[in-house]
């Protein structure tokens, strides 16, 4: 009864009554000492906050699910159930390498679900969201391998992805093909209304590629009325992002701002609130090193100890067990250095992503180079808050080291309107005639 009740409410979108719900159940279960129906009550709570991205408050209540789970270590489809929801958390916080762990826990208890519907259920779930952590990690052939394996029982999502794999090659028609694909999903699955605004927004985003600007807002705003009324606030924030990019098309200007506006304070505040969950995931998960490290030696301890009376052959077995030790940290040192290799990568990716950005003209570009020089920004619209978008965007470029004649060419005006409004920004700057403009904007 109450994952029928779950369902439907998830089915239709009713977040916030699911939460009610959830804790009527939960309430219940107590009075009953019906310890699965807490547990499936708290998990199904986490899985609604995690949609809304709420995901400190998802994690409190995986961590109460956990504490009780300790005694019903029998239950792998709860088991399954809390491992993949914590899973869904980590990839929504970018954690990505620790979503893949949850979700290969959750795989092995899911295999070990004895009904086989929902064992199948739980599964293609898990290697759904695993598919999309390989992809933001770049592994490719991972992400091929689970794509295969998801085609068993696709969702609208699995399709929708397959298209924006197109777009980038510029093959319009095969990307049609695929959100054709997933829109006929809505038919013959029973899909989650999130599923259909997701459908919506990919329509939306094949027509702006097919610069049918008009059409495109149409979808896009029908899937923003099912986000917004669902409180999908990461969907929400996708939507802004098109919608502006439709009204670039259509040469509204308003609008544009308008919602690359309502984009960038979304996405502010959806940064600050991940930024501060992230930082309580790592402290814990340092925290949990740490008492695994106090173990470890508290047991060497005794071992050392024990060795004292026994025999040289016991001491032996130490030697062996610290070379073995040895090479687990060498492996974690790699392991880091990697790692390290891997975020400069990123890094290249990102610096590169904007100057693309700002070669195209694209409405997205103060936004990532918000993101990239968040300080020097913040102290730019701070310190002087005369600017307009322009004159931050001139600076912009000039912090990206763009020539005048580079300037000129992205912005498409000409060299001595360049020069011009160099001289009108140094002019509200206050900056005197001897000082080279260029160079104080890198220094800053």
């Amino acid at each position: 009864m109450q994952t029928k009740v779950f369902s439907k409410m998830v089915k239709e979108g009713d977040f916030n009554g699911v939460i009610v719900q959830e804790r009527k159940f939960i309430e219940a279960s107590k009075k009953i000492d019906y310890k699965k129906g807490e547990i499936r009550g708290c998990i199904n709570i986490a899985s609604v906050l995690n949609a809304m991205k709420r995901n400190q408050e998802s994690l409190k209540f995986l961590e109460i699910a956990a504490v009780k789970l300790k005694k019903e270590e029998d239950d792998n489809e709860l088991l399954a159930y809390l491992h993949y929801t914590y899973g869904k958390n980590y990839y929504s916080l970018a954690l990505y390498e620790r979503s893949i762990k949850s979700f290969n826990i959750a795989l092995e208890f899911a295999e070990k679900i004895k009904n086989r519907k929902e064992r199948e259920k739980r599964i293609y779930s898990i290697y759904d969201w695993k598919r999309s952590s390989f992809e933001f990690l770049g592994m490719m052939d991972s992400v091929y391998s689970t794509e295969h394996k998801c085609m068993r029982s696709p969702m609208p999502m699995l399709y929708i992805t397959i298209a924006e794999r197109h777009y980038k090659d510029h093959n319009i028609d095969s990307a049609e093909y695929y959100v054709n694909k997933a829109n006929d999903l809505l038919f013959t699955k029973q899909i989650p209304l999130e599923g259909k605004a997701n459908v919506l927004r990919a329509f939306g985003r094949l027509n702006i590629e097919k610069r049918n600007y008009r059409k495109a807002l149409e979808y896009l705003l029908s899937s923003l009325k099912i986000t917004q009324k669902a409180k999908l606030r990461s969907r929400d924030l996708e939507s802004y992002k098109l919608i502006a990019e439709a009204y670039k098309g259509l040469n509204n200007l308003d609008k544009e701002n308008e919602y690359l506006s309502k984009y960038s304070k979304l996405n502010d505040s959806l940064q600050k609130e991940t930024k501060a969950v992230v930082n309580t995931v790592i402290e814990k998960m340092l925290t949990e090193q740490e008492e695994n490290e106090k173990r470890t030696h508290r047991n060497l301890y005794y071992i050392i100890f024990t060795i004292i009376f026994i025999s040289a052959i016991v001491i032996y077995l130490i030697y062996k067990r610290y070379k073995t030790r040895q090479k687990l940290k060498d492996a974690v040192i790699d392991q880091k250095v990697l790692e390290s290799e891997e975020l400069k990568r990123k890094l290249d990716n990102r610096y590169e992503e904007l100057i693309h950005l700002a070669i195209h003209s694209d409405p997205s570009f103060i936004n990532r180079f918000k993101e990239l020089y968040p300080e020097f920004y913040d102290n730019l619209t701070s310190k002087y808050q005369n600017l307009t978008l322009n004159d931050v965007k001139l600076c912009a470029f000039i912090k990206l080291n763009f020539s005048n004649k580079e300037i000129a060419e992205y912005d498409h005006i000409s060299v001595r309107t360049v020069e011009s409004k160099k001289y009108r920004l140094r002019k509200k700057l206050n900056l005197s005639g001897d000082i080279d403009f260029n160079k104080w904007v890198m220094e800053h």
